[in-house]
């Protein structure tokens, strides 16, 4: 088995007196390696960028360590007996996994990678993370969009939680980050599609279409049309997005959207997103984020940089 000398230096350079067992340094293990690959002490003496007799003395205390003698010396040359090979298997094996530990720690430093739980879509959001990104282009993120009726989040599996303001995510801890209107979004052959702008009640004689989410737990737009004493008098429930875009595209119906998320029906051209000018029709986007103690330095960085990006308080 055949092993870059030159890379396990690199790599052990600075641990020149890590102790592996005993009184043992890891330096004479990776001298002995040396050793047997060459089969002659001034050879790898060379490659070690040492002297044959700071070698032969390592190789020596080695072998006092272990109480055996590993070599059988022939001159400058030297022969791995039964301990030796042995022993060689063990060592190589034990490198090995020190460069992988090495190798991963170093990469995981290098390319850290940050996960982020989102409740809703966010145009502005996705503006804010492209930014950060473009000015570290080494962070990688891992996003999940979690359900909005989520109650068993983590929160301590993600660095980051962009959620609405509701009674289903009140265990959460943030900021405010933004208002997000709601829009309205019809198919382009509904009157209304003419419209610049419209009111709630002008949804009185179209058939909307509410989020279900589970066990009757509606959307926030359904909340929204009670609270304002708005008569939902025709509607359709479904508990997929997908399939209200498809509903809205086949002019079944109608829907609210909030602003940032009325780009998933891109896709339709034969959809329109018309403004609500109802003053509280709207949601209110949380940011919260791991605690401080628990976030990586690139972590921290983040939240800074989201924070200022949102004049979060």
């Amino acid at each position: 088995m055949c092993l870059n000398l030159l890379e396990i230096g690199d790599i052990i350079e600075a641990s020149e007196t890590f102790i592996v067992g005993g009184s043992m340094e890891l330096s004479q293990v990776r001298y002995f390696v040396a050793a047997a690959q060459f089969q002659n002490l001034s050879k790898a003496a060379r490659v070690l960028n040492i002297t044959q007799p700071a070698l032969s003395k390592s190789i020596t205390k080695l072998e006092d360590e272990l109480g055996v003698m590993l070599f059988d010396r022939l001159g400058k040359s030297v022969a791995l007996n039964e301990y030796g090979e042995r022993f060689l298997d063990y060592a190589i094996n034990s490198l090995k996994e020190l460069d992988d530990a090495v190798v991963a720690v170093k990469y995981k430093a290098s390319n850290p990678v940050l996960h982020l739980g989102l409740l809703v879509h966010s145009d502005k959001f996705m503006r804010c993370l492209a930014g950060f990104s473009s000015a570290n282009p080494t962070v990688s993120f891992r996003l999940e969009h979690l359900e909005h009726t989520a109650h068993n989040v983590d929160t301590n599996v993600f660095d980051m939680l962009l959620y609405p303001q509701n009674h289903l995510q009140s265990k959460f801890k943030g900021d405010i980050a933004y208002s997000d209107p709601f829009v309205m979004v019809v198919h382009e052959a509904n009157p209304i599609a003419q419209r610049e702008s419209v009111r709630l009640i002008d949804a009185a004689s179209q058939r909307i279409i509410f989020i279900d989410h589970n066990n009757r737990v509606y959307d926030l737009p359904y909340h929204l049309c009670v609270s304002l004493d708005f008569h939902i008098s025709d509607c359709i429930y479904t508990n997929s997005y997908e399939m209200q875009r498809w509903l809205v595209a086949n002019n079944i119906g109608i829907c609210f959207l909030p602003q940032g998320a009325a780009g998933i029906f891109s896709a339709d051209s034969n959809v329109v997103s018309i403004p609500v000018e109802d003053e509280d029709f709207k949601q209110s986007i949380m940011i919260g984020f791991k605690r401080d103690k628990h976030l990586s330095i690139i972590g921290k960085e983040f939240a800074a940089y989201v924070s200022n990006y949102f004049m979060l308080t």
